[in-house]
This record gives C-alpha cells, sequence and structure tokens, in this order.
C-alpha cells in the first residue's frame, strides 16, 4: 500500500510539472508581441514633438531661437549701421565706401567685379559669415545705393535679431513708413544726415534688408 501510495504520489507530481511546463510559454509570448507592438511607437511621437519645436522657432525668429548675447550683437549692428550711415558710409563694405563719392573702379579695385548684375544693381553674394550686398551706381558709375542683406550663417547675431521693436527703442519713430505690396515687407526710412536709411522688415518680424542712398532733396 505504501508503495501504491508513493506511485500515486509520484504520478501526480509529475502531472502538476508537466502542466506547469505547458501553461508557460502562454503568459510570455503575448507580453513580447505586446514589448514589439510598442516599439514603433517611439520614432513617431518625437517625430511630432521635433515638428512643434521647429514651428515654434520658426514663428518666433525665422527658424533659430535668439539668446541675450545675440539679440545684443544684432542691437550691436543696428546702431553701428545708424553711424555709418550719418556719414554715408555702406556698413562693413570693405574699407568703407561712401554713397554719392565711391566709383565702380574703386569698388572693383577692392572687391572685384560682382558675381552677378541683377535689375542694374551688381550683386555681391555672401558666403562663410560674409554679408551680401548689391550697389547701384549711377550714370557716371558712382554709387548711388547700396543694399546690405546681413549674413546667413548666425544670422540672429544681425539683420535675423533686430525687428521693427528694436529700431522703435533704439531710434525712435522712423521719419515715414511704406508699405511693399509685390512682397508684403514694411519698408522703416530714417533721414540720417544726408542720407536716407531704410528697414526693410520681412514677414517673420526681422529686418531682411537695409539700403543706403543720398536723401531727396
Amino acid at each position: 500500500m505504501i508503495k501504491k501510495g508513493r506511485a500515486v504520489s509520484l504520478i501526480v507530481i509529475l502531472a502538476l510539472g508537466f502542466s506547469a511546463c505547458s501553461g508557460e510559454p502562454v503568459p510570455e509570448e503575448p507580453a513580447e508581441e505586446a514589448e514589439d507592438n510598442d516599439s514603433p511607437e517611439q520614432p513617431i511621437t518625437s517625430g511630432e514633438t521635433g515638428a512643434e519645436d521647429a514651428g515654434e522657432d520658426k514663428g518666433e525668429t525665422g527658424g533659430e531661437e535668439i539668446s541675450p548675447v545675440q539679440k545684443q550683437m544684432a542691437l550691436d549692428v543696428l546702431n553701428a549701421i545708424f553711424n555709418d550711415a550719418e556719414q554715408g558710409i555702406v556698413y562693413r563694405l570693405s574699407s568703407g565706401f561712401t554713397i554719392g563719392e565711391s566709383t565702380r573702379s574703386e569698388v572693383y579695385a577692392q572687391i572685384s567685379e560682382p558675381e552677378e548684375r541683377i535689375g542694374g544693381y551688381d550683386y555681391y553674394h555672401g558666403s562663410m559669415g560674409q554679408a551680401s550686398y548689391k550697389i547701384l551706381f549711377d550714370e557716371n558709375d558712382v554709387m548711388k545705393e547700396a543694399r546690405y542683406f546681413g549674413t546667413n550663417v548666425e544670422r540672429q547675431t544681425n539683420l535675423g535679431g533686430i525687428t521693427r521693436e528694436d529700431l522703435l527703442q533704439e531710434h525712435g519713430e522712423p521719419d515715414a513708413e511704406r508699405k511693399i505690396p509685390d512682397t508684403g515687407e514694411t519698408n522703416l526710412i530714417y533721414y540720417v544726415g544726408d542720407y536716407e536709411l531704410q528697414f526693410v522688415i520681412g514677414g517673420n518680424g526681422s529686418t531682411d534688408h537695409v539700403n543706403l542712398l543720398e536723401k531727396e532733396q
């Protein structure tokens, strides 16, 4: 009887063991599938967040957030443009060309001929932190107008960091203001000495380019 009882117990134990073994894979497999199904959602989530952040940055500063240091650099550029304009000097164009005085031959001798001409303007393309310019000469080959476009690299430290609010705070209300229908831009005009300084504000709120020319008498 003892032997028979032991045999029955052994059979019961083995049966329970087989049952447990056969049941183990069942909960594990769905768990692994759940992990696999979750993993593709990670890049979708991060991608959506990145798009929102990029949109906010672009809306505020045209693509890049401006730090206090960069803003101060932009304001320094703004004030330097005004200071040079009082003497008719084109901001940071070589050694300092002057509206109404410098000639085409002088410009070509110092900075070479332009890469191209567009609408009567000599167009100098910027690169590696160098600003872009468009220069217009009169019929006597004397500099009549200069357009400063700033840089594309770290633009927020120059024209990209200058807004209408900065102009009003630093230099007061403009002497004139014009809308540009073709582009939707706004031209804020300041009379500085014998010259006219124009800040063309783009749709993103920052300065697209600056024009310097002689003031009409």
